[in-house]
């Protein structure tokens, strides 16, 4: 029984079969090879099923492969599918130092039904207003520190990003305030139900009066990257436990709200999902919605 391996990628050079790679190819039979459903909602799930016969008197190493990955002879597999996706499976020659080489069995194309699926597109001034209401909350009222004067801003950038500055003055018992910005970028998402919210960029920033570096005899530096280092950690903590958490949360209630209402006025009362959820400066929040299957 040949051994199995993983396909080599396909040469750079044009390979052209040889009459034995083609008639070792040829002899692979195949019994049967099925994707159903044949048409999904998206994110609907599929499962392939397969039989295939590969004689062992070749004189190659002969795998199976379905859409450029190994499998068996035999077997089923379920695959999530987001839009229209032709599964292929393939009979591929993989004996070194014989290039890549292969023979498409069969290839079903599964298509994707978005005709029931609804958008709603929410302003993205009401996400950075939500933002800006909760860190200037967050921010006030501190003996420790003080928020600047205008407060945060929060703007909503491309590529899902949005983009936030805190300036605080911290209190330093004996010693001068520091001023320090407090710089962090979300990035929103979402796919299969789920609303992702990540933080790239979580970077404070802190300076001293130019007196405070005179009087101390040029030690402010060493001062600042000190209190550079615990700010970290403190923003890092606030991300990580209350903004990320409270963005996710709200945008889950504009989905639910909005899948809820979708099923609701829906004559059969299909149960909808949100299937994808974009953010942008131009756009704002877009959620799409299907009925699931």
């Amino acid at each position: 029984m040949p051994k199995h391996k993983e396909p080599n990628a396909p040469s750079i050079e044009p390979h052209i079969p040889t009459p034995a790679e083609a008639a070792a190819l040829k002899k692979v039979k195949l019994n049967s090879f099925t994707v159903l459903p044949a048409k999904v909602t998206p994110d609907g799930t599929v499962t392939a099923t397969w039989n295939v016969s590969v004689p062992s008197d070749t004189g190659f190493d002969i795998l199976i492969s379905l859409n450029g990955q190994e499998v068996g002879t035999s077997g089923s597999k379920t695959f999530t599918v987001t839009q229209r996706t032709s599964f292929s499976l393939a009979a591929v020659i993989n004996d070194p130092p014989i290039p890549f080489d292969a023979r498409i069995l069969k290839s079903i194309i599964v298509l994707v039904n978005t005709s029931d699926c609804q958008d709603q597109p929410i302003p993205a001034s009401i996400l950075t207003g939500l933002l800006k209401n909760k860190l200037d909350s967050a921010f006030a009222g501190s003996d420790n520190f003080s928020l600047g004067d205008g407060g945060s801003t929060v703007t909503a950038g491309s590529n899902g990003l949005v983009d936030i500055h805190i300036p605080i003055t911290i209190n330093v018992p004996d010693w001068f305030d520091a001023d320090m910005d407090f710089h962090i970028q979300l990035n929103i998402s979402g796919a299969q139900g789920h609303v992702i919210v990540t933080a790239p960029v979580v970077d404070p920033t802190g300076s001293f009066p130019f007196l405070s570096d005179v009087l101390s005899g040029g030690c402010s530096d060493a001062v600042s990257t000190g209190m550079t280092k615990m700010a970290y950690a403190f923003l890092e903590r606030i991300v990580d436990t209350e903004l990320r958490p409270t963005v996710e949360q709200q945008i889950e209630d504009q989905v639910t709200t909005f899948t809820t209402q979708l099923q609701n006025s829906d004559p059969q009362h299909r149960t909808f999902a949100m299937t994808s959820l974009l953010f942008s400066a131009n756009e704002g929040l877009l959620i799409t919605a299907c009925p699931q299957a």
